[in-house]
């Protein structure tokens, strides 16, 4: 079964968290990871939604952007990650989720969602390749 990767924006593609400075370094990898597919899911409203998907959206190995005030609920609600599931169209079981907050962490992983606390690229690299995914 191949994984689909969801992927926290503010403190993990945006570095630090509130900024514009995209992770060139996570961003570079993307690519190359074996997984069927890269979300972006995010708590934004709808300006700042606009802004992330201008500066991330195109970039190679992201899928698609989740964003919460489109789906109707916020991270970590349980609703956030059935309704942005059931719109890429997966399970818990087929997804990897990481974020920077330890709340939105734990939402995920009672959705059903294998879920990582994201401290820092080099960290990240690591339960990548401990799953086979890089």
């Amino acid at each position: 079964m191949r994984t689909t990767l969801l992927l926290d924006v503010d403190g993990v593609l945006l570095v630090p968290a509130g900024s514009l400075r995209p992770n060139e370094e996570l961003l570079a990898v993307l690519p190359r990871l074996a997984v069927d597919g890269v979300y972006l899911v995010t708590n934004q409203h709808p300006r700042r939604a606009a802004v992330i998907r201008e500066l991330l959206g195109g970039r190679p190995g992201i899928s698609g952007v989740l964003v919460s005030y489109e789906i109707g609920f916020l991270k970590p609600e349980p609703a956030f990650f059935a309704r942005a599931l059931e719109e890429i169209g997966r399970t818990p079981q087929e997804c990897l989720f990481v974020d920077d907050k330890t709340e939105y962490v734990e939402g995920g992983t009672a959705a059903g969602i294998d879920s990582v606390l994201f401290r820092d690229d080099a960290q990240l690299f690591d339960v990548l390749r401990e799953r086979g995914l890089l």
